[in-house]
């Protein structure tokens, strides 16, 4: 055996061995999420990461370019968080902070542009846009960041605790059945504008200490990129899933005494058993 065939077999075999390697530990990886205590949803945003990470660690770029573009052409890095460096060990993927919006960064390689990325998963509960959110959270308060908002919102809680009170809609409302953001445009609009604000930068505690400016979407292990890298992007996002959101006031993150600047968003939920439950925490999600 010629020393060109004989180096070229031994290439073929570490080519094997390598991505035998990476196999193994990317098969591990899934089990040891897919064993954990984790819900389905922070599951599968792990998940996802696993996925995009094996691809490229195997050079598979053809299947990155599928959902990045042709920017993932050259290869992606996953980042941590809060360094930004690039992680290299496939079990160091995590769920990212409670306190970020985004769940990831991602820089393609090409390009060197990062994307933080709000990761909205469709395999488990309907993944949420607005998370229980009372009058009293601190955007809502004077100078707060969404305190301007809170004359439009009102409309529409008038709206949603009337017809519950009269039994037409139940708790969770599909935002279509609404007629006040049928018949007001700027009604609807100033809407959007917080649906905007509560997916790409903060909660109700403020601004998130990690902004998202794209979307990506993870059903039945499909996986779909959407970039959102200005006000206009978002807003075409935010009218995209418009029709398929649907709104609940419950009673979770409620204030234990509950003050007067919360009424406006109470509906008294009497239970057969004669209880009452105050619900007044905002809750969006897409259906």
């Amino acid at each position: 055996m010629s020393d060109n065939i004989k180096n070229q077999s031994e290439d073929i075999e570490k080519e094997r061995n390598y991505k035998l390697e990476k196999e193994n530990q990317y098969l591990l990886a899934k089990v040891n999420i897919l064993t954990n205590n984790k819900n389905k949803g922070e599951q599968d945003e792990v998940l996802l990461l696993i996925e995009l990470y094996y691809f490229n660690v195997i050079k598979q770029y053809d299947k990155l370019k599928v959902i990045f573009g042709e920017e993932a052409s050259e290869g992606i890095s996953i980042l941590n968080m809060t360094t930004e460096d690039e992680i290299l060990d496939i079990n160091e993927l995590s769920k990212a902070n409670p306190e970020f919006k985004s769940d990831c960064k991602i820089k393609m390689k090409k390009t060197q542009t990062i994307y933080s990325i709000s990761i909205k998963t469709k395999n488990g509960a309907p993944p949420t846009i607005l998370n229980h959110t009372p009058r009293s959270a601190k955007i809502f308060q004077k100078g707060g960041i969404l305190c301007d908002s809170l004359i439009w919102l009102d409309k529409i809680m008038i709206e949603y605790i009337d017809k519950r009170e009269r039994k037409i809609v139940v708790e969770d409302t599909p935002i279509t059945d609404l007629e006040c953001l049928k018949e007001d445009p700027l009604l609807k609009d100033e809407f959007i504008a917080v649906l905007r604000y509560f997916v790409f930068y903060g909660s109700g505690k403020g601004k998130s200490k990690c902004e998202a400016n794209s979307i990506m979407t993870y059903q039945d292990e499909k996986i779909t990129f959407i970039k959102c890298v200005n006000d206009k992007d978002k807003n075409t996002y935010i009218k995209s899933i418009y029709d398929t959101l649907v709104l609940s006031l419950r009673d979770k993150n409620m204030p234990r005494i509950i003050p007067e600047y919360c009424n406006p968003w109470i509906f008294n939920d009497v239970k057969p058993s004669g209880l009452t439950k105050c619900k007044g925490s905002l809750h969006i999600r897409i259906k």
